[in-house]
C-alpha cells in the first residue's frame, strides 16, 4: 500500500518523509495493526533499532496487549 499526505511546505514543521514513515509505522505497531516483524520490515530496521526508535515518537517498547502482559507476568 502506498500512502500520500500533503503537508504544508514549511521549514519549521520539521517533518520529512522518513519522519512521517517512522511515526506512522510506530503508531500502527502500538495500536496492534502491525506486528513487530511487519513494522521492522517496512522500515528496514533490526529489532534493536526499532526498539530504540519507538520512544522518539512517544511509544513504549512493549505494547500492552493481553498476550504481552501475560508473558511479562509469567517471566
Amino acid at each position: 500500500m502506498k500512502v500520500t499526505i500533503d503537508l504544508p511546505d514549511r521549514d519549521d514543521l520539521g517533518v520529512d518523509e522518513h519522519y512521517a514513515k517512522e511515526a506512522l509505522v510506530a503508531t500502527l505497531y502500538t495500536n496492534g495493526k502491525l506486528s513487530g516483524r511487519e513494522a521492522r520490515e517496512v522500515l528496514g530496521m533490526t529489532r534493536r533499532g526499532f526498539e530504540e526508535m519507538l520512544p522518539r515518537y512517544g511509544f513504549s517498547i512493549l505494547v500492552d496487549t493481553p498476550e504481552n502482559i501475560e508473558t511479562e507476568l509469567n517471566a
